[in-house]
């Protein structure tokens, strides 16, 4: 993996989980709860997950995009589903917990998703038209000669 990309990586899970934690505090605040040092720590593996499932979709380039976008959802659920069970292993999970974890995890994960590939077919975009530009100006250049 080159250095710029592992940095583009660590920048987006640094800025999502900022945003993340800084939103479940917020809504903890307005519902008068506190969240514990666990949460925090499992704030930022799904965060992890969620980053790095979504940076996988070069893998996809053969498969229709929603396909690829649902069997990134089913393996980034799925992760955090097995480390739900591993940490449940040390500590119980409560009723209804596996319940929660998928709403918790689910509706940061769309919100995220729909803004990454937003930003991923808006770079194809210039990147096509940059490709469009250079075409021309080549096509002009032998045209003239």
């Amino acid at each position: 993996m080159k250095k710029a990309l592992r940095n583009e990586i660590l920048l987006v899970i640094c800025v999502s989980y900022t945003l993340i934690s800084l939103g479940a505090t917020i809504i903890n605040m307005l519902a008068g709860s506190e969240t514990n040092n666990m949460n925090t720590i499992s704030m930022l593996v799904f965060t992890t997950i969620a980053v790095l499932v979504l940076y996988t979709h070069q893998i996809f380039d053969k498969v229709s995009p929603l396909v690829m976008i649902v069997i990134q959802y089913g393996v980034a659920m799925g992760l955090v589903m097995l480390y739900v069970f591993i940490v449940g292993l040390f500590d119980p999970v409560a009723e209804g917990g596996y319940w929660d974890i998928f709403v918790s995890f689910t509706i940061p994960y769309v919100i995220g998703a729909i803004v990454y590939y937003i930003s991923v077919f808006h770079q194809a975009h210039q990147q096509d038209a940059l490709l469009q530009e250079i075409k021309r100006a080549t096509d002009y250049e032998n045209d003239s000669q």
